[in-house]
């Protein structure tokens, strides 16, 4: 026995015994990674900076939301554009943790940047009481300034997704992917509510850290906290989760198939080359390949869905940051009861496809329900949203109430249907091409991600209004629906495990 072949030996062992279920290390910390990362995107994409951003840099809740859907369109169309090359050379690319350390620090610079986001100041308007004089911030990052570091951490986001699902496959065994896959989303909505929960406690204790008097340093602090424990939190994956690199695979060597043709720079043939791919997909997969245009639509919905509703409750109901606060807290929970549980209970009940279908179906109408909430009324109009705590200070209407128990079931909805389709993959791919597929998953999170947020802010400048500005949420969540009539239950890696087999 040689020295190499024991080695060899021994290294194949202790792979073995990382990679199993959900507690051997690398299932658990590929799920801790969400747990990481996803405090950023609650508390800086959703619930805490971009109500911050809408209502005191940019100055206007309806004009912020706008504005906050166009950084979201920005870094949309900047990974649509770069999304499918990264996929293409993920194949025979090279390590892939160090890529998704470059990630991750585009998310760190991020988030310790919006510290820099200083607010700007109300007078008075003698000819308008009610509406006050706003005038821009003097020191820091302005709206511009604001915005290209929000694009920056958006991209690094999105990359990251890309990344961390690509590396699914290699982090348990293809029966335990579903529970993995729904752990992570479980535990990033745990962290959330951690996060935010810490949050409104301070925000209580000490409220003026959150208002004016102070610059408003609980919302630009929150920038340089969710840095600090992406930082912590997300060591273990980088120790514990197998690289998935292919053998002797190279990012050089793969960017030169790429973008290069016979040793030469040649972008339309790579260009044409992407094309080609994807016609062979289709022709061999049609199922698979139709699912994922499916997802290019849904998953858009439910990212703008994410990315805008701290600013549509701020800026519609009036909420403060204590109230939202509470509300992402809210939402996490069960956001983290859809991803632990409801998305197990519906895949096994129904098969990942029609959980998908029932999943975007209940969000049309839950989310269509809770666009006829304002201060003033529930249900369109029909029933008053009077006072039903006096003195309370937070959700004190019932417009308030309401609106938190329909976002209740939006949120666990939401998370299950993140979960259950990525799960659907392994029902469809092929079983020596899973890895692939993931990538190709990954990029359809990425490729029309600006969509969303691009139709919602014309939207909502058109008609200068925020309710009406989130209806293309709406649409999109329903042509996916209509989409994934077409897809038909397929053999996969487990399609032998799901009622549609």
């Amino acid at each position: 026995m040689t020295d190499a072949s024991s080695g060899a030996r021994e290294t194949a062992k202790k792979e073995r015994q990382r990679v199993g279920g959900l507690m051997a290390p690398a299932g658990f910390s590929w799920a801790l990674f969400e747990f990481a990362r996803n405090p950023y995107f609650m508390l800086i994409v959703t619930y805490v900076f971009p109500p911050y951003f809408a209502q005191y840099i940019v100055g206007d809740p309806v004009l912020g939301q706008a504005t906050v859907s166009d950084a979201t369109a920005w870094a949309g169309v900047i990974g649509a554009v770069t999304a499918p090359l990264l996929g293409s050379m993920m194949d025979k690319g090279g390590a892939r943790k160090p890529l998704m350390a470059v990630f991750i620090g585009m998310l760190m610079v991020s988030g310790l940047a919006l510290w820099f986001s200083m607010p700007g100041t109300f007078t008075p308007n003698p000819a308008d009481p009610d509406n006050p004089i706003f005038h821009p911030p003097t020191a820091g990052w302005g709206v511009y300034g604001t915005m290209a570091f929000l694009v920056l951490g958006f991209v690094g986001y999105s990359y990251s997704e890309m990344m961390h699902n690509a590396m699914l496959r290699g982090s348990g065994r293809p029966d335990a992917l579903s529970q993995i896959s729904g752990a992570g989303i479980g535990l990033g909505q745990l962290s959330s509510a951690l996060c935010l929960g810490g949050l409104a406690v301070i925000a209580v204790s000490l409220p003026a850290l959150g208002d004016a008097s102070t610059g408003y340093l609980l919302q630009r602090g929150a920038g340089p906290f969710v840095a600090l424990w992406l930082l912590v939190f997300v060591i273990p994956f980088f120790i514990y989760v197998p690289d998935g690199a292919p053998p002797g695979g190279s990012w050089v060597t793969s960017a030169r198939s790429v973008f290069s043709k016979d040793g030469k720079l040649n972008p339309l043939a790579a260009a044409t080359g992407i094309v080609g791919y994807f016609k062979r997909l289709f022709r061999e997969f049609p199922e698979a390949m139709k699912y994922l245009l499916a997802c290019l639509i849904f998953k858009d919905g439910i990212i703008a869905l994410l990315a805008l509703g701290g600013v549509l409750s701020s800026g519609v109901l009036g909420w403060n940051l204590v109230e939202n606060v509470l509300y992402g807290i809210w939402a996490s929970v069960f956001a983290a009861i859809g991803g632990l549980w409801l998305a197990g209970v519906m895949d096994k009940a129904y098969g990942p496809r029609k959980a998908i279908m029932i999943q975007l179906g209940l969000l049309v109408l839950i989310m269509a329900i809770a666009l006829g909430t304002t201060q003033q009324s529930i249900l369109y109009g029909l029933i008053p949203a009077s006072q039903i705590v006096h003195g309370a200070g937070v959700f004190d209407s019932l417009a308030d109430v309401f609106y938190l128990c329909v976002i209740a079931m939006v949120a666990a909805l939401a998370a299950a249907n993140i979960s259950t389709s990525r799960y659907m993959i392994v029902v469809l791919a092929p079983k020596d091409r899973v890895a692939e597929f993931y990538g190709l998953f990954a990029m359809s999170s990425t490729a029309t991600v600006w969509l969303g947020p691009l139709l919602t802010g014309w939207a909502t400048r058109t008609f200068n209004d925020q309710r009406i500005g989130f209806s293309p949420v709406l649409l999109l969540l329903a042509i996916g629906l209509g989409l994934m009539f077409l897809v038909k239950p397929s053999t996969g890696a487990v399609a032998d495990q799901t009622p549609e087999s």
